[in-house]
């Protein structure tokens, strides 16, 4: 993935790890966290401070295509194309 800054449309990093199409992308606005999903079945939480992936959630048997975080617990979900909604611990893999 790339990151631009969009005031001057300058490439500002490019993170690595996902394997195949990324599909969505969620900030979360209560941690310094970015969460991403895509067609390789995973699910990463990048440290923006650092821009490192600090946990990968698995179990979804096909692609991720979309991502959203509750407003005040430390709760992801996850829903891919094998039919399920994930319910993630944000402070855990599970």
């Amino acid at each position: 993935m790339r990151v631009y800054d969009l005031a001057s449309s300058k490439l500002k990093l490019t993170l690595t790890g996902h394997v195949s199409a990324v599909r969505s992308i969620v900030l979360s606005e209560r941690h310094p966290y970015m969460f991403t999903c895509g067609e390789d079945k995973q699910v990463f939480c990048w440290d923006l401070e650092t821009n490192t992936v600090v946990r990968k959630y698995f179990g979804h048997t096909a692609g991720v295509f979309s991502l959203a975080l509750h407003p005040r617990l430390d709760v992801l979900f996850s829903a891919g194309r094998d039919s399920t909604c994930r319910v993630w611990d944000m402070r855990t893999k599970h």
